[in-house]
């Protein structure tokens, strides 16, 4: 088996209560309650994460919750109430319901791109009395309000 196929895999049924740290991809089935750290996360129709996520990949068909912080993110799952998502790139992709294609957001929060290119953008620009009176009204990162979204076909 070589360095690139190896994974972590917590099957359906398998319940952990903690931090993982992994140096491969986890594959998650089952459900994660605290801390993962790894290269990549791909967390299944049947599995749940809920915490502080850090990864370089994240790819999330089932339930996810928490902050989370990655490169890339892929979602076609549900992502629950006060979650906090940062990351470069977000993808959402609609997935095969009952009867039709759903995706779910609760009350959650998305910073997507890079933030430091974000801050840098901000320091070139020269402070006047103008740019100052907008920065004043300017409101810290804005919570994104989702609605549940069903179609039918």
């Amino acid at each position: 088996m070589s360095e690139n196929t190896k994974q972590t895999i917590i099957e359906n049924g398998t319940e952990v209560d903690g931090a993982i740290r992994s140096d491969c991809e986890i594959t998650l089935s089952g459900r994660i309650k605290g801390q993962v750290t790894a290269p990549a996360l791909t967390v299944t129709p049947s599995g749940s994460v809920q915490g502080q996520i850090k990864v370089s990949r994240l790819r999330a068909q089932g339930e996810i919750a928490g902050e989370i912080e990655a490169e890339a993110v892929v979602l076609s799952g549900r992502v629950n109430d006060q979650t906090v998502i940062r990351a470069k790139t977000l993808e959402v992709t609609l997935t095969q319901a009952q009867g039709g294609i759903q995706v779910t957001f609760g009350n959650c929060e998305l910073q997507v791109g890079d933030a430091k290119a974000r801050m840098q953008e901000k320091a070139k620009a020269p402070v006047t009395e103008a740019t100052r009176k907008d920065a004043s009204k300017e409101q810290p990162n804005r919570t994104i309000e989702f609605e549940p979204v069903l179609v039918r076909k």
